[in-house]
């Protein structure tokens, strides 16, 4: 066998050396795929553990038990379903060599040669042997593979990644890549096959180039827009190819509308274009105006793009770009661009808004972060303009007239190179009205069971007192849009007193001044304002130990009442909480004589105007009290004698109404021991009844219990009876006493 790689073998296709460029598509992908299945080359996916490689005159694989087995596509496509773990790279293999059946040698070779290389040359044919090729082609494996220049990293990348720009029509890029490359192509005449293809290629569209800019020189845009459209499919990286499609773009009449551009923020572009039925994808490219007047930089914001529409998410701050879809067909430029309008990649402010108040108009909005300033200037009803000095989110221009005002609002920005740009600006109109003056100060005094407002200021606009559903604003806010929503004016009732109003029972409201002229309100001053409930059905009955025992219904949402007692020129107050007054009632002491007792509730606020409700009031009498006594009657046989009642009418002040109630003594009989007392007066038989007149004049009246009134043994008791029976006390003797046997 002859020492250089396949010299004088005989052998179909063998190679006078090794390829300096495996030139297949995606070899980056294939490799990392490979090396992902711990594979050192794509041979080792081929064979079984165990096999060997033929790599002479094309790619083969041992059989067993003898023989040789040509790789193929079919082999490949069998082979991968029997081994899931590598039948991706499996399949992909097969692809290759479907398209071009010198690929697999061609790829097998280069990775065996950059393998060898890496080794010392004492080594390499061991290393060779350990790879799986056939021991009688590793010698002239190992020699063409030492004869050969190890490439740099540059020549290697470059040698890598030729094919895909070259299969992706990037010239551009392939004329870069192949200036790092053997000019010959280092004796691989597939190499220096391709290199050719991209010189004359490159000559081809460099001529194309010229003869369009020639065109459009001369006016023939349509000639010259033809050139740039040949270039841009023979060379897809071709900027200048792109940017006189850009410049020659005449829309035809009747033709689907331009590409629509919308700045959504300063780090994103929205874009719309109406979409062809006939174009399966897009391409999307920005145009980047430069300041020194070079040609614009062409950046491709999306390789394919569907639906009409995509998104540009880092567009350059500050510069005024535009963009252009170029329909695709078989995946290259097929037809003139959509191209866009200018657009200045400065976002203005978001939200702004401009309300009027009292001589002035105050702005707000949202700065994007992106800004360093923000400019505004405002336009009067003269037509004068002004800066107005603005702060974070807004600015409060005072002292103006009325009429009708113009504020434009622009963004600043610093770009890359220092320049300071402005956005194009957003605008809004805002009216200055005539405000009323506020309400200054506001009174409230109650009087003749309502209450009486009062104000100053508000003299040139219409004053409504409103009851504020929540929180009223702060006296001074401007109510301008928000006047459609003021509550309206009170609607209590008037009192017999002019100008007084009364409020509804229970309330505790708080009423607010409001200054109002045409559409525009100032809310003023507010005063808070209590109705207490009024206490009802108010009594007093005097009890043991000079007290009284008092009772009335409590007032709704009281949580307190004041009890005063007016007696012998003083007056007395008392205070009771709710809680304690259903628990415990109520005593209060008085002394012998008549007293007057009202009762009202205790406003629940301390900072409001009061509206006292009528005061419940009743009379207590002078402490007047009726005492009996039953003295027993003698019971000998011979002398027997009735008991008799001694009745006696007291009264510690003196004073005795002119009315008294009638005392009856009522008798119930029973064999108990003792019997069982009345309870009232209809529990038993009445034995003795005097009339309060009678009482009243004697002061003292003793009566014998007739004999027959009741069967002994029996119980008595007195009780009063009468309208005035609970303004007399009466007092009662030991119950032991009140047994007749």
């Amino acid at each position: 066998m002859g020492l250089e790689f396949g010299h004088r073998l005989g052998l179909s296709r063998a190679l006078t050396a090794v390829p300096l460029s495996p030139l297949v598509g995606c070899y980056q992908e294939l490799v990392a795929r490979q090396h992902a299945l711990g594979l050192r080359h794509i041979g080792e996916a081929m064979v079984a553990p165990g096999g060997r490689l033929r790599v002479l005159d094309g790619v083969y694989v041992s059989r067993a038990p003898r023989g040789w087995r040509r790789v193929d596509g079919a082999t490949l496509r069998q082979s991968a379903t029997g081994d899931p773990a590598a039948g991706e790279l499996l399949l992909r293999l097969a692809e290759l060599h479907d398209r071009d059946r010198l690929a697999l040698r061609r790829v097998l070779l280069y990775q065996l040669t950059e393998l060898l290389q890496g080794q010392p040359p004492g080594g390499r044919d061991a290393l060779a042997v350990s790879l799986g090729v056939e021991p009688g082609e590793v010698p002239a494996l190992v020699h063409a593979a030492g004869a050969r220049r190890r490439p740099d990293p540059t020549e290697q990348a470059a040698a890598e990644g030729l094919q895909d720009a070259w299969e992706r029509r990037r010239l551009g890029q392939a004329a870069r890549l192949a200036a790092q490359l053997p000019p010959d192509g280092g004796e691989d005449p597939f190499l220096a096959k391709r290199l050719r293809q991209i010189a004359a290629l490159v000559k081809e569209t460099d001529d194309s180039l010229a003869a369009a800019h020639r065109l459009e020189r001369q006016g023939d845009v349509e000639g010259a827009a033809g050139r740039y459209l040949h270039v841009a499919r023979l060379a897809a990286d071709s900027g200048r190819a792109l940017r006189g499609l850009v410049r020659t773009h005449r829309p035809a009449k009747g033709a689907p509308g331009p590409l629509a551009v919308e700045l959504l923020a300063a780090d994103s572009v929205r874009l719309s274009w109406a979409d062809d039925a006939d174009v399966t994808a897009w391409r999307i490219i920005r145009l980047d105006r430069s300041t020194d007047r070079r040609a614009p930089s062409v950046t491709e914001v999306r390789g394919r793009a569907t639906g009409g529409s995509a998104q540009d998410p880092r567009p350059p701050l500050g510069a005024e770009v535009r963009y252009a879809a170029f329909p695709l067909r078989e995946g290259f430029v097929g037809g003139p661009p959509r191209v866009s309008a200018p657009l200045l990649v400065a976002p203005d402010v978001s939200g702004l808004r401009l309300a009027d108040g009292r001589e002035r108009v105050t702005a707000t909005w949202t700065r994007p972060p992106e800004s360093f300033g923000v400019r505004a200037v405002m336009t009067g009803p003269d037509g004068s303009d002004r800066e107005i000095e603005t702060v974070d989110g807004g600015f409060t221009a005072p002292g103006l007239r009325t009429g009708t005002y113009r504020v434009r609002v622009r963004c600043r920005y610093r770009t890359a190179d220092g320049r300071e740009v402005e956005s194009p600006g957003v605008e809004e109109r805002v009216t200055v009205h005539p405000w009323p003056s506020p309400v200054a100060g506001l009174v409230a005094t109650a009087q003749d069971g309502g209450v009486r407002f009062s104000w100053t200021g508000g003299e040139d606009g219409e004053v409504r007192l409103v009851e504020w559903p929540g929180d009223a604003p702060p006296p001074g806010s401007e109510l301008g849009a928000a006047i459609s929503a003021l509550p309206t004016p009170l609607a209590w009732p008037q009192a017999a007193a002019p100008g007084v109003l009364v409020p509804p029972a229970g309330a505790v409201v708080r009423v607010t001044a409001v200054a109002v002229r045409g559409e525009r309100a100032v809310a003023g001053p507010g005063i808070r304002v209590e109705a207490p409930h009024p206490v009802t059905a108010l009594a007093a009955e005097r009890t043991a130990g000079g007290l009284a025992r008092i009772t009335f219904a409590w007032p709704a949402d009281a949580g307190q009442v004041t009890v005063s007692v007016e007696q012998d020129g003083h007056r007395a107050e008392h205070r009771v909480a709710r809680s304690v007054f259903l628990r415990e009632g109520l005593s209060l002491p008085v002394g012998p004589s008549a007293a007057r007792l009202t009762a009202t509730a205790v406003p629940r606020t301390t900072d409001a105007t009061v509206v006292p409700p009528p005061a419940a009031a009743t009379e207590l009498p002078a402490d007047v009290t009726v005492a009996y006594r039953v003295v027993a009657g003698s019971r000998r046989p011979l002398r027997r004698r009735p008991a008799t009642v001694q009745i006696s009418l007291s009264s510690p002040a003196g004073e005795v109404a002119a009315e008294l109630p009638e005392f009856v003594l009522v008798a119930r009989p029973g064999t108990g021991s003792p019997p069982i007392r009345p309870r009232d007066p209809a529990d038993g038989t009445t034995v003795l009844r005097l009339s309060g007149e009678e009482l009243r004049r004697a002061g003292r009246v003793e009566r014998e219990i007739a004999p027959g009134s009741c069967r002994p043994p029996y119980a008595l008791r007195g009780f009063l009876l009468g309208g005035q029976a609970a303004s007399v006390r009466l007092e009662e003797p030991s119950p032991a006493t009140l047994v007749v046997r």
